[in-house]
């Protein structure tokens, strides 16, 4: 019974978050100032406190929106890209500049354009948030249709199976895996991006409110907004395994994947 309450996952989940409060707590008796490292009681009451106001709620929409509506144009672009790229293999080449060029290039380098495109507002956080996604988004929706078997699209051919039932249950069953995945990496990056945007050139969001209280030297403040932001991110990536544990889910996944393993 014992090991068995050990082996929990949400036991050791609590456990590693009490070490690390603990962690944190003799750091910040040992520095013996809170303008630097404040306590993690602190930090909490702070949130708690900046919860009965309406702009913690306001910066979290912001914040939530531009990296919700960066991940929707992302996939927009990045499936018909990749789709492409992996279906005709001498594009490749063709794109390979543009898509080295997004992995490549410094965020900060991004920042210096938007800011003179945009100024401080909106659209250069979306801006970025798009130009990190897309790469890995396209990467891995091209290696899912290049995984596609050929001899599998040969007998579709031969028994003139329909273009639509070729996409869906073909080419999207072969694809889909390496799509979750892509989805899976790039909700921690997109939150990411869009704090880090926020910081340096937004006008609203958790970001602007790190950099405003960075500027008056409330680390307390700071600290609960990046508490804040660790939260969502660890609740996103926690939602996206429920919602992959979820029985039609399993049950879909489990017929694109069967679809494809048997004509192989």
């Amino acid at each position: 019974m014992l090991k068995r309450f050990i082996q929990n996952r949400m036991f050791l989940f609590m456990l590693s978050i009490l070490l690390l409060g603990i962690v944190w707590e003799l750091l910040s008796i040992w520095i013996g100032s809170s303008l630097i490292i404040p306590s993690p009681v602190q930090v909490i009451q702070t949130l708690f406190a900046l919860f009965q106001s309406p702009q913690i709620w306001n910066a979290l929409l912001s914040t939530f929106g531009k990296g919700l509506l960066g991940m929707v144009i992302s996939l927009g672009l990045g499936i018909p890209i990749g789709f492409v790229i992996g279906l005709f293999p001498l594009l490749d080449p063709f794109f390979q500049p543009f898509l080295m060029i997004l992995r490549a290039m410094p965020i900060v380098s991004w920042l210096t354009s938007v800011l003179v495109l945009w100024g401080m507002g909106w659209q250069s956080p979306l801006f970025i948030v798009v130009v990190t996604l897309l790469p890995l988004i396209i990467y891995n929706v091209a290696s899912g249709v290049r995984s596609v078997n050929r001899g599998l699209l040969e007998m579709a051919h031969v028994f003139r199976v329909s273009l639509w039932n070729r996409l869906t249950q073909i080419y999207l069953g072969s694809m889909f895996p390496f799509l979750f995945s892509s989805i899976q990496v790039s909700l921690g990056t997109m939150w990411k991006a869009t704090i880090a945007a926020e910081f340096l050139i937004g006008d609203s969001g958790i970001g602007l409110r790190i950099a405003w209280h960075k500027t008056y030297l409330e680390t307390d403040r700071v600290l609960a907004y990046t508490l804040l932001a660790v939260a969502c991110g660890i609740a996103f990536e926690y939602l996206l395994i429920g919602i992959s544990s979820l029985p039609w889910f399993r049950r879909w996944k489990l017929n694109k994947n069967t679809y494809g393993d048997t004509k192989k």
